[in-house]
């Protein structure tokens, strides 16, 4: 079998040729193989993740000497998200990105950052972990500026000096950790963890969910994430919102309940999870800005995961799996298509998109189903997704767990409305003498089509998906 190592030597080594030869037809073509290659590769490792995680020795110098890693089910399904994600995205990128605009350096950005989030998915040491997530970050910045105007620097200056907090945070998280376990694997730092005082292990959690929480957009340190979406190149809005901010999401919840089990940070996740519902929802309901809708939806759908995992239950990691892979699809073809919009107005207000759906009427109808999977319309996968969610929480039980079930029906409302207003601008009646048809190019329209038919088809696949996903869910409470 082909080594998991491939998961971080082949983007980084892409990256690398890219610059060397630096052709827009050499960096295009690696930037959609490599991932399509990763998929497989993924695809062909899932069937031995699913009985029992695979260790990766690196160097051929076992633990505690070399580097931990290991592959196991839910590393495997969030690579072949990643990979698969990435790979539609380029494809995306190859029609919306301006010719000449730095297209190379471009694609070798997106390497990088594929090559970090590969390494957070397969990493089981902890300082390593803080290095993956270190170049996610910093590479997120460079491809958030990529537009170098002013909005995009001040978006990327803002989401850098946050993400230095969340750093610093987080490796004084690890020093913590390290003084009391003397190693940086994780399995050595959560038997250490078990017997050291409870206090101090409450407090290296906290600041550990504080630095890796900033990448994961969780509340109320996401502050960066509307900036940064209504600023970047929408591909980059897709990557950030499409699986970047669900990866930091499932690295930080896996850490916590493994690593530092020795603590219940589950009331606290959960009330966390329930304000980022309400926070996302009520400023996504006031916006004009169509991207900067989004991102706080992204805010509100990120504290519904979170709140399925906090419900410390198999059901409840297993609904938040998949409302993460329904996410990672519509958020993805939303955010797309409204690059596309933008182009075509040359405005990011959703005022000035009236009739629009008349000049791109497949464009606007993909965004219609992609936006109603979004609110949980049946028969989308959304609305199957939302649904075990609730349920979850239903038979978890408690205060906060119902709470947290009428927050989120209370969110859905909220949402219904703003999106359906979204989409009565976008069909309302087209002004007379006006643009001929002007869809999305084809390439993009391919990748935005693809996104899209998982959340019209997904629910098709639920019986399936779900004897993969009990497996991964099973990965979020095991460092093997």
């Amino acid at each position: 079998m082909v080594s998991p190592m491939l998961f971080i030597i082949a983007p980084l080594s892409a990256a690398f040729i890219m610059i060397l030869f630096n052709s827009r037809v050499i960096a295009l073509g690696l930037s959609l193989l490599v991932p399509i290659g990763l998929a497989w590769l993924g695809l062909s490792w899932l069937p031995y993740t699913l009985g029992a995680a695979q260790p990766i020795l690196v160097a051929s110098i076992p633990a505690p000497l070399g580097i931990p890693l290991s592959i196991d089910a839910l590393g495997a399904g969030m690579a072949i998200l990643v990979a698969v994600s990435a790979a539609l995205v380029v494809l995306y990128s190859s029609s919306y990105m301006k010719k000449g605009h730095h297209e190379v350096r471009y694609y070798t950005v997106v390497m990088i950052l594929l090559t970090s989030a590969f390494g957070l998915v397969l990493t089981r040491d902890i300082f390593n972990l803080f290095v993956f997530f270190e170049i996610l970050c910093i590479s997120s910045y460079i491809l958030v500026s990529w537009e170098q105007d002013g909005a995009a620097l001040e978006a990327s200056f803002k989401y850098m000096v946050l993400g230095s907090i969340g750093s610093t945070f987080l490796l004084v998280s690890i020093a913590l950790v390290y003084r009391v376990a003397g190693s940086l694997a994780m399995a050595d730092v959560a038997t250490a963890l078990a017997t050291a005082p409870r206090g101090y292990v409450a407090f290296a959690a906290v600041t550990f969910l504080f630095g890796v929480g900033v990448e994961a957009a969780i509340f109320p340190v996401n502050t960066w994430l509307p900036d940064a979406h209504s600023s970047a190149p929408s591909s980059i809005s897709a990557i950030l919102s499409g699986f970047v901010i669900e990866l930091a999401l499932v690295v930080a919840f896996r850490v916590l309940n493994t690593a530092f089990a020795a603590v219940d940070t589950l009331p606290l996740v959960r009330v966390v999870a329930i304000a980022g519902v309400i926070v996302g929802e009520m400023a996504a309901f006031g916006q004009k800005d169509l991207k900067r809708m989004l991102a706080y939806s992204s805010i509100s759908q990120i504290g519904i995961m979170l709140f399925a995992f906090s419900l410390g239950t198999q059901a409840g990691a297993q609904a938040g799996l998949q409302h993460l892979l329904m996410h990672a699809g519509a958020k993805s073809a939303l955010f797309l298509i409204a690059g596309y919009f933008i182009v075509r107005t040359g405005s990011r207000l959703i005022a000035d998109y009236a009739g629009l759906g008349h000049r791109m009427p497949v464009s606007a109808a993909l965004f219609g189903f992609a936006a109603l999977s979004l609110v949980g319309a049946p028969p989308l996968l959304g609305f199957f997704t939302k649904f075990q969610v609730l349920s979850a929480a239903g038979a978890a039980g408690g205060f906060t767990a119902w709470l947290g079930v009428a927050v989120i029906l209370f969110g859905t409302v909220l949402e219904t409305v703003y999106l359906f207003r979204v989409l009565r601008v976008l069909f309302a009646p087209a002004a007379s003498g006006s643009p001929a048809r002007a869809d999305m190019d084809w390439p993009a329209l391919a990748a935005v089509a693809l996104f899209t038919a998982l959340v019209v088809f997904g629910a098709l696949l639920l019986p399936t998906l779900s004897q993969m996903i009990g497996p991964m869910a099973d990965g979020l409470a095991s460092l093997l």
